[in-house]
């Protein structure tokens, strides 16, 4: 009976105490975020420490330790789609991010386990790949740890990590010209879709990305030939100045003109009438 009292106490007294804690924010925030990359998405979780200032590395991180990459949890990562990360391949799938600082040089380490508080947990058995890259310094000072999307391209998309006056920069790359240019083949030359804006959208991206020109003129003939559209006939004449044939781009553009007149498309007017004064001053003539 007497254990029983004393265990009832003592509930008592942790029930209490628990009672008695404020209820406080957290010091180091969790935080998530989901990017659009190319045609799949990238998702990463973790938490954002503050400085207070202290110094952060060398200091708080220590340079040649393991770091978890923010605080409590290990730092995760989430790929859709596969992706090379500073020239390494890595599968979709859901990974955690380490680091090591130091002064001049980070070492990057993906590992394929993910349910880790901090690096409690952690086996280089377990690494998908690890690799070095060099650390810059920030453009600003950044009190809170920060994990952000930037600097975007067709295919490539930088991820920055950024604490204090340290940005370190890693390149993702996506596959999106060869799932372009796999669409293409498959809807023109397989599946033989007959559309004009298939035509011209083809013709566009090989224009664009500098691929066969010669394809690409051939694409927008027959977009033309299927569609009255200022767009198509301004596409077609870019192309035809680039194969140096301003005489015969000069008319296909006066063609788009004409047409986007009638239609009242100012933007189309505007940028064929910058298009006509630089063809024709390399033509020489009037």
């Amino acid at each position: 009976m007497k254990r029983i009292v004393i265990a009832f106490a003592i509930s008592l007294l942790y029930s209490a105490s628990v009672e008695a804690q404020l209820n406080m924010p957290n010091a180091s925030p969790d935080a998530e975020f989901k990017q659009q990359i190319g045609f799949g998405e990238m998702e990463v979780k973790y938490s954002r420490p503050n400085a207070r200032g202290r110094v952060i590395f060398g200091g708080l991180v220590p340079f040649g330790e393991m770091w978890r990459t923010g605080a409590h949890d290990a730092t995760t990562i989430r790929f859709s789609e596969s992706v090379k990360l500073n020239g390494n391949d890595i599968p979709a799938g859901t990974y955690s991010l380490f680091t090591i600082p130091n002064q001049n040089e980070w070492t990057i380490v993906i590992n394929k386990a993910t349910e880790m508080h901090g690096t409690s947990d952690y086996t280089q058995e377990q690494d998908l790949v690890r690799f070095t890259t060099k650390p810059e310094k920030a453009a600003r000072y950044y009190e809170t740890f920060t994990i952000e999307v930037n600097d975007f391209t067709k295919e490539e998309v930088g991820l920055f990590l950024l604490w204090e006056n340290t940005q370190v920069k890693l390149a993702i790359k996506m596959n999106v010209d060869e799932k372009v240019m796999a669409e293409i083949n498959d809807r023109i030359n397989v599946k033989k879709e007959d559309r004009a804006s298939l035509f011209y959208q083809s013709s566009s991206y090989y224009f664009s990305n500098n691929k066969d020109l010669k394809q690409a003129y051939a694409w927008v003939q027959i977009a033309n030939s299927k569609a009255q559209d200022a767009g198509y006939l301004q596409l077609q004449a870019k192309i035809e100045a680039a194969m140096n044939d301003y005489a015969t781009a000069l008319k296909t553009l006066k063609a788009s003109t004409d047409l986007a007149i009638t239609k009242k498309l100012d933007q189309v007017i505007a940028a064929n009438e910058k298009l006509r004064v630089n063809w024709t001053a390399k033509t020489g003539k009037k």
